[in-house]
């Protein structure tokens, strides 16, 4: 086979209007949290807030928003998916300005929690039930696996763009940027109009499904998904520790970044096969083995090894399980199954949170902490494959 027709092979070839717009969406999303997301616990870390301090932030983001999950499910099947992902950019913008004037009022500490919270309430459900519902069932794996790629790119960019504003600016005209593409990124979603029925949502069903026995290996399943908690703010901060430039933050995990993507196409073909699930469990493993060997990196090229290989391993995961989920949402309601997803997704952060806190009043060492949660998080890493 040629190679040209090879790589078309590898892309989705009947992406419906709905899919492209939640995509180019989506990217621009993706770009802004590209720019923040991995600066934002660093920040909060540099402004003075310890270890236990910034887990007991992301306790009030989680612990509200299981709470409030089903309020947004309701809200997106009342008014359209497109008007949940309209209020989550909304939120967004209004999250990172938040997190700008921390600084000066410090109880924005205790609020900017519950904005996120929000945000999360709004944008999730929405996104993941107009994904499922909207996508192609022939070729879930490979729509997956090219927005998995579009977000890859912006992921190359955008640390490496904020490393330099931040090094030339500072952090509030990264918070100002961000904010301004998050806003932005409604445009695509909302030039065309959302056609949808009124459909009510039982607040206390998202619930019950949460613990039924039906739904009970997957939910230990998307329990795997407290590891992200870990990624996502104990990992950036370890980082930053090891490599005191924080443009160099930015371009390492840029190149990570660029490596990963590059074979993320081919997970997606594989994810449409009969190998999804051995996909799965690759995938679980390699994962969870690039948790454990954090533990011993201690300079720039262990940063770079060990999160080219993390993020190479988390898409191995993410097609697969992600192509998974959304065919189960078209076989049963789905928007019960994507809040399914999202509460047990959320519960498995509260948990790792949870023990992260707890055990840092035992642990006064930060990177005697870091270690620890690398071993958790590797662990968690398993649960993945019992989807």
């Amino acid at each position: 086979m040629p190679i040209k027709n090879f790589f078309i092979s590898l892309l989705p070839q009947r992406m419906s209007r709905q899919v492209r717009e939640i995509f180019v969406s989506t990217t621009l999303v993706n770009f802004a949290l590209a720019m923040v997301m991995i600066f934002e616990p660093i920040y909060l870390y540099q402004i003075g807030y310890s270890l236990q301090k910034i887990m007991l932030f992301y306790l009030l983001v989680y612990a509200v928003y299981i709470l409030i999950m089903p309020l947004g499910a309701k809200f997106s099947r009342a008014r359209g998916y497109e008007w949940g992902i309209f209020w989550g950019s909304c939120f967004f913008a209004l999250f990172y300005l938040s997190l700008f004037f921390i600084t000066k009022f410090n109880w924005l500490f205790y609020i900017a929690p519950l904005i996120f919270a929000v945000q999360k309430m709004f944008y999730w459900p929405a996104y993941h039930a107009g994904f499922a519902k909207f996508s192609d069932v022939t070729e879930e794996g490979k729509e997956v696996s090219a927005l998995s790629v579009s977000t890859s790119l912006v992921y190359i960019l955008g640390p490496a763009f904020a490393g330099f504003i931040i090094s030339n600016w500072g952090y509030g005209d990264l918070f100002v940027i961000a904010s301004l593409i998050f806003l932005l990124s409604n445009l695509p979603t909302l030039i065309t109009q959302e056609n949808f029925r009124y459909k009510d949502f039982s607040y206390l069903q998202a619930y019950k499904d949460l613990v039924s026995a039906e739904n009970r290996r997957s939910f230990f399943a998307y329990l795997g998904f407290g590891e992200e908690l870990v990624v996502l703010v104990v990992w950036p901060i370890s980082i930053s520790l090891i490599l005191a430039n924080i443009l160099d933050v930015g371009l390492v995990v840029a190149l990570a970044t660029f490596i990963t993507m590059l074979i993320t196409l081919y997970i997606g073909k594989l994810s449409d096969s009969r190998y999804k699930k051995s996909v799965l469990n690759l995938g679980s493993a390699f994962y969870a083995f690039s948790w454990f060997i954090r533990i011993f990196v201690v300079n720039q090229v262990g940063v770079f090894l060990v999160d080219t290989m993390s993020r190479l391993a988390k898409n191995i995961i993410m097609v697969p399980l992600t192509s998974i989920t959304y065919e189960r949402a078209k076989t049963k309601s789905v928007m019960s199954t994507v809040v399914f997803f999202e509460m047990s997704l959320a519960v498995g952060k509260l948990l790792a949170i949870l023990l992260i806190y707890f055990a840092l009043f035992f642990v006064s060492n930060d990177l005697l902490a870091f270690k620890l949660t690398f071993i958790l998080a590797g662990f968690m890493s398993l649960l993945y494959s019992l989807l």
